[in-house]
């Protein structure tokens, strides 16, 4: 199993970032990838590297077979939604105002 931290290694050995999440689907036992970060601050973003570029996994490192080039090329992570954004627009109101007060008291659960 990969944890969470461990440093990810391009081809050549030199560590280009730590692990940041583990991606695919556990319950189906699919393993698609990693995303990682330099191990900065929190505005640090992910890079996600598909599993077929994972040559080797050691006890507290992941090994890429990425040039250092190669890895600073791949696209940032950008984790999916678990709703599209579709599902999460409002309810068209029914025979004019809202009587619960609008949608924003519908968020916060308060009336007008």
């Amino acid at each position: 199993m990969i944890e969470q931290g461990w440093r990810v290694l391009d081809a050549t050995g030199t560590e280009v970032g730590r692990v940041d999440q583990i991606t695919g689907d556990i319950e189906a036992d699919i393993f698609d990838g990693i995303t990682f970060g330099d191990g900065g601050t929190v505005l640090t973003r992910a890079r996600y590297v598909a599993a077929e570029h994972v040559a080797a996994i050691r006890v507290g490192e992941v090994a890429l077979d990425l040039s250092a080039d190669e890895v600073s090329r791949l696209a940032s992570y950008t984790e999916v939604a678990s709703h599209p954004l579709a599902d999460l627009a409002p309810e068209p109101e029914r025979g004019g105002r809202n009587p619960r007060g609008g949608m924003f008291s519908q968020l916060f659960r308060r009336g007008l």
